[in-house]
């Protein structure tokens, strides 16, 4: 692809997604008739209206039940404003660009939404990894899933986004049935249960720290787990030079998937299922104990 043809394609994908400030921001949706070729209302069907500009986002099934991306987002803001933060007042990260505690997404011409929720309780490991746990929670308007909830970390020191295990996510489709008076408390519940999790992940961190693997499996193993190539070259630009803990073209498995966070958290601009996708290839690629070890004989150069 020529840079011309990639420029294009980062502000269409850029285009396709939408910051909002606050959930009183979101828009609001209603369920209208969908009429067919002949112009009769299709009993069978519905379409998801958007109230401001009328735009049908999609076109659901007649039992569908709507829940607003904004009640989500205030829904997690509401849990957000309740949870203890007795950490998040750090001047160094307050002042860090690249930090938001609360962050909403809107995405693929409106039928779906992300919310991202830093929580302010700092877990440690040693002093130069310190961590929040954080979730994301997605809303969709088409029918492919009902709210989904799912934990990830944000390590302090340079605000990478971290994969926090598999056991962290969590499906909710009876919140499509549920009345809204409900949803806050279900909400709440299903972030306490992915954050109950994190200290698995600080596990994984914590081994990633003290296995290695060597320098040559970093793209091979990126481009295994289905990274696209283009990224996964920028990644590897100047690596033997970049790490101060390499021996002898080796690096820990920990420092490796932080060369690979930074690039995918702050030069990677995609939608937000994508982004989790590259999340979790570079975690199954680098992170994870099924990751290429100098001690996998398979692995090891001869």
């Amino acid at each position: 692809m020529s840079t011309n043809q990639e420029e294009k394609s980062l502000i269409e994908r850029n285009a396709s997604c939408l910051d909002v400030n606050s959930p009183e921001d979101v828009p609001l949706y209603r369920i209208v008739p969908v009429k067919g070729p002949t112009g009769d209302v299709l009993d069978y069907y519905r379409g998801v209206q958007r109230e401001d500009t009328g735009q049908v986002v999609s076109v659901v099934s007649n039992r569908y039940g709507l829940v607003q991306h904004r009640d989500i987002a205030s829904a997690v803001h509401t849990v957000a404003q309740a949870m203890d933060k007795p950490d998040m007042n750090v001047e160094s990260l307050r002042a860090n660009p690249h930090f938001r505690a609360e962050s909403i997404r809107l995405y693929a011409q409106g039928r779906r939404m992300e919310v991202k929720l830093v929580i302010g309780q700092k877990f440690r490991l040693d002093s130069q990894n310190e961590f929040y746990p954080a979730v994301r929670v997605f809303n969709s308007l088409d029918g492919a899933w009902a709210v989904r909830v799912e934990a990830f970390g944000v390590r302090l020191a340079c605000t990478n986004q971290l994969y926090a295990g598999a056991r962290s996510f969590l499906e909710f489709r009876e919140l499509h049935l549920s009345s809204p008076s409900d949803m806050l408390g279900q909400i709440e519940k299903a972030i306490y249960q992915a954050l109950d999790h994190f200290e698995g992940a600080l596990e994984h961190y914590a081994k990633a720290m003290d296995q290695r693997i060597h320098v040559t499996d970093f793209v091979p193993a990126l481009e295994r787990a289905g990274l696209p190539q283009r990224h996964v070259k920028a990644m590897a630009t100047g690596l033997p030079d970049h790490f101060g803990s390499v021996v002898w073209g080796e690096m820990s498995r920990w420092d490796a998937y932080q060369l690979a966070t930074r690039y995918l958290s702050h030069e990677v601009h995609v939608n937000p299922e994508r982004e989790r996708r590259f999340e979790h290839a570079a975690a199954k690629a680098l992170l994870l104990a099924s990751g290429p070890t100098t001690e996998d004989p398979e692995m090891v150069l001869a």
